[in-house]
């Protein structure tokens, strides 16, 4: 957990405040329920953390300043996920990740919050796309509607690329995605059948074809998180291993702190959004108690 955000929660009293990071502009929200912390820069939801728990959501503690991407939280990838398939110039994990967002906060209580963010500035000819962050039942639940304003249809990929806080990666078991096939970006993309609960042991990288709940047990900690989401085909399990050592946002110090597992539509469910059409990609993340 980021230590400077800590100490700007432990400050502030219940309610909700505006505050700055490392040149990031952010929305503290602190209630009975818990916390919620998130960034104008990419509409992206940095913190969460329900009454009486520890963080659900990892953040760097070594953030590289605005306008970096923000490394931790939910960064949103979107309309493209990893490469531009078209144009290696542009962005890796599209546009929506640096750019600046409106935030309208709808409702706020003592049982939950709902927010809605709009880019400051339009992103994608031609695509219009609203992310919905809502807090209840003590669960997080984030989501990316997109219009296709067009003539035309459109080809669109996209991330909610979760960074989940965990005591050990190495202690950690992901089940939910036996039985399904994963490409291993390791190996060339190597189609692989997963036949057994998932242990992260070093670098990983891969793409399931995966589109109901998967359930992230952490020993250490003695929690479980469930992972659950809608409108997407994909479920991208992610960690950096040896790898983040020449990471300078993460550094093999942080590196066992998270596990990204990631709601998705990738290259093997792109969604075709056809003229007038919307779609919505979610992830619902909750404490199983």
């Amino acid at each position: 957990m980021n230590q400077e955000l800590t100490a700007l929660l432990e400050a502030m009293p219940d309610g909700v405040q505006d505050a700055n990071l490392q040149g990031f502009s952010l929305l503290l929200i602190r209630k009975p329920w818990g916390e919620l912390v998130l960034s104008r820069q990419g509409a992206q939801v940095v913190h969460f953390r329900p009454s009486g728990q520890s963080p659900v959501l990892w953040l760097s503690d070594s953030l590289l300043p605005a306008p970096a991407p923000i490394r931790g939280g939910i960064p949103l990838c979107w309309p493209w996920f990893a490469a531009h398939p078209d144009d290696a110039s542009k962005p890796f994990h599209g546009l929506a990740r640096t750019a600046l967002w409106d935030i309208n906060l709808q409702q706020c209580s003592d049982t939950g919050v709902s927010l809605a963010l709009q880019p400051v500035t339009a992103l994608e000819s031609g695509l219009v796309p609203r992310v919905l962050v809502e807090v209840r039942e003590r669960a997080l639940h984030v989501s990316i509607d997109t219009l296709n304003t067009t003539d035309g249809p459109i080809l669109l990929t996209q991330a909610l690329h979760s960074y989940l806080a965990v005591s050990d990666v190495h202690q950690v078991e992901l089940e939910g995605l036996q039985g399904c096939e994963y490409r291993d970006k390791l190996q060339q993309g190597a189609c692989v059948l997963q036949s057994e609960p998932l242990f992260i042991r070093a670098t990983t990288d891969r793409i399931y074809s995966h589109d109901t709940v998967t359930q992230v047990q952490d020993t250490g900690a003695q929690r479980s998180l469930r992972i659950g989401k809608f409108g997407s085909g994909s479920t991208v399990v992610w960690n950096p291993g040896a790898a983040a050592e020449a990471m300078v946002d993460v550094g093999m110090a942080q590196q066992a702190a998270f596990v990204c597992v990631e709601a998705a539509n990738t290259y093997i469910d792109p969604v075709q959004l056809l003229p007038g059409q919307h779609h919505r990609i979610g992830t619902l993340i909750s404490i199983v108690e």
